[in-house]
This record gives structure tokens, sequence and C-alpha cells, in this order.
């Protein structure tokens, strides 16, 4: 609360001497704490008066002669990011209101409603408001560098985890060419080492995908089947060795589907669910993969369905979680367990959610949303 400052500097922008005059009036009935006012009438004054002096709260007119409403919002919280502004307006509009707050605003009033009780109440909320703001910019700002610090970590962890991996793979191989007649035994633990030192890579590669999810904000509009066909590609190689068959059913009304994204953290995505669906089919048929889109009110519904060995619906909610891999996949093809949950944070941390349906050996299909933007 107020009580415990014993004085406050404000800087009142208001054009209207009237209103100016019954604001200040107001202002001197307030006891505590202890006022000072400073009054200019345009936004071209506001500014000179910031940049000069330090205020506590910005009592700020909406139709000023230099500004108007939003820009002269914009240009005095540009001008006094850390002092609380409180709008002062004769219109009781909502929509301007709610457009204040979002440009940097803590409070709003409608001019023939203010009082000293209300006046202070305002005061009050508006600097504790923005001590908040303050506090959880500054968190969000110490989060950002811990999540940079433990990307560059991640990635230096990697790198020196992979070098001598890929000399244990090579050599592996290697003496797995120069060994022809070697012993079945040998072969086996040959097998072994590069099976195992593959699944370790995968799994470095997995972690390391995971740190970098948070840390990837940069969005822009994206053509979903354009990504997808992109992803196709670098999944050349797994589809022709599976012989798989892969569709795109997208509305043709909506054509081309756009969606406000991450581009790195949509591929991930993709290439995730569209690798799962070939990898996990049994060995008697070719993989055949269905990806469809369909268009809800206020979102995007994505669908990939596979004819793979299926899911029991006890394991629904388990297949979303970190380092678990279910029994039957674990014997068809290795992985690092990572995959899907990787999907769900991402498409959860951009408002969407994932969830999948599933018939035992006849198929799965997995379900995504992505949020409509105007």
């Amino acid at each position: 609360m107020l009580s415990p400052i014993p004085h406050l500097n404000i800087l009142l922008v208001e054009d209207n001497l009237p209103d100016a005059i019954l604001i200040a009036k107001h202002l001197s009935k307030i006891e505590k704490p202890r006022l000072s006012l400073c009054h200019v009438s345009t936004c071209r004054e506001a500014v000179r008066c910031l940049e000069e002096e330090k205020f506590d709260v910005i009592l700020l007119d909406l139709s000023l002669p230099d500004s108007f409403q939003l820009d002269t919002v914009k240009k005095i919280s540009a001008e006094a990011e850390n002092t609380a502004i409180i709008i002062l307006t004769g219109l009781d509009d909502e929509k301007v209101a709610l457009d204040s707050l979002r440009e940097g605003a803590q409070d709003y009033l409608v001019k023939n409603e203010i009082n000293s009780t209300v006046l202070k109440k305002a005061i009050c909320y508006a600097i504790e408001r923005k001590k908040q703001v303050r506090h959880l910019k500054h968190l969000v700002d110490i989060l950002l560098d811990s999540n940079r610090k433990l990307e560059d970590y991640a990635r230096q962890v990697s790198h020196d985890l992979k070098q001598p991996l890929q000399t244990i793979l090579g050599s592996g191989k290697l003496i797995g060419y120069l060994e022809e007649n070697a012993g079945e035994k040998t072969r086996q633990l040959l097998n072994m080492l590069v099976n195992s030192a593959e699944k370790m890579s995968d799994m470095i590669e997995a972690l390391l995908s995971a740190c970098r999810v948070g840390g990837e904000d940069e969005k822009e509009w994206l053509d979903c089947e354009r990504i997808i066909k992109e992803v196709l590609e670098l999944l050349g190689e797994q589809i022709r060795a599976k012989g798989a068959k892969i569709t795109i059913n997208f509305p043709a009304k909506f054509r081309p589907v756009m969606v406000y994204y991450n581009r790195v953290q949509l591929e991930r995505v993709w290439q995730n669910l569209i690798s799962n669906a070939i990898k996990y089919v049994p060995e008697d048929r070719k993989p055949e993969v269905a990806i469809a889109a369909e268009k809800h009110q206020n979102q995007w519904l994505f669908m990939i369905s596979d004819n793979g060995i299926g899911i029991k619906e006890t394991d629904y909610e388990k297949v979303f979680l970190a380092n678990q891999r279910l029994s039957e996949g674990e014997k068809m093809a290795k992985g690092s367990g990572m995959g899907l949950a990787i999907c769900k944070q991402i498409i959860e941390d951009n408002g969407g959610r994932i969830w999948v349906q599933s018939s035992i050996y006849q198929g799965s299909t997995f379900f995504f949303t992505i949020p409509t933007r105007s």
C-alpha cells in the first residue's frame, strides 16, 4: 500500500485546463503520502519532463493536441518504462481501455467518475502493478539468461560426447568389415556395440533438442504443407528403406494452410510424428501414413494416421512422457524415448494440445492443434 511511501512525484498530462484543475483539487485532498504535482498539456512537454525528472506516476489524458489515444500511450510508455501510467479519458470506452493496458498502462479512469478516493486507490494499485511487472521482467531476464547458458552447456556436452561416440561407432563398423570371418559371437558383440553407440547418439540429440525448445520463440507465417514436404525430404532415406507411402490431404478451400509458428519447432513436431509413423510398423506390411487437417473456429486440427503396431489405451498418456518407450515399439526400432515428449512440450507451449487414438496392430492416429491467428 501507499502508506509506507512518504512522497510521490506525479506528472499530469492534460490539455483541458478545467479538467486539470479538478484533478489537482482531488489530489490535494490526499493526505498520505505527500504528493508533488507537475502539469503539462502536450505529449512533447511530457517527454521533455520525463527526460529531466523522475516521476512515480503519470496521469495521462488520451486526447492531446499533438498526440492521440494509443500513440500517446506508446510514446509515454517508451519514455518512462519504469513509471506507472494511469489513463484519463472522458470516454467510457472498454476497447480503448484494454488497448491502453496492452501498450503499457496500469489503469484506466473515466474523468467524470474520479474523486480523491478513486485517485488514491488507482495510484496505489498502479504503482504496485508496475513493481510486479518490473519484478516479473527481471525474473524473465534471469530465466532467459539461464536458458541460454543451459543451451550452450548442452551444445558443448553434446559435442564433447559425440566425438568419442563417433570414434566408437566408426571403429565398430570398420572391425565388422575387416573381420568377415569372425565368429557369430564376435558379430553379435559388434552389432551390440554399434547399436548402443547409435542409441546413445540419438539420446544426446534428443536431449539437446529438449534444451533448445524453450529458447525458440521467433515466429512467422508458415505454409504447413510446404514444411511437411521439406520434412519428407529429410526423411527420404527412411521412407525409401521402408517403402513407405505418405499422403497429404488438406482441404482445398483453405489451402495454403498457414500457421503462425516457430519454423524449427514446427519442423521438429512433424519430423518426430512422421518418423514414428514410419518406424513402428510390422515387418509384414509397408508403412502407410495419411496426413490431414481440419479448420475449426479458433484452431487448426492436424491428424497423422498410420498402419502400425498400435498403442494400448492404457498407454495413451504414457507415450508423451520423457524417456518412455513401450515394450512393443522397443522390439521394433531404437530411439531416445524423447520425441513425443518434445512434441507435447512444443505444442502446449504454443497454446495447442496433442493426443492419440489407436487400435492394436491396426494403427494409430495422432491429433494436435494449433490456434488460429488473425
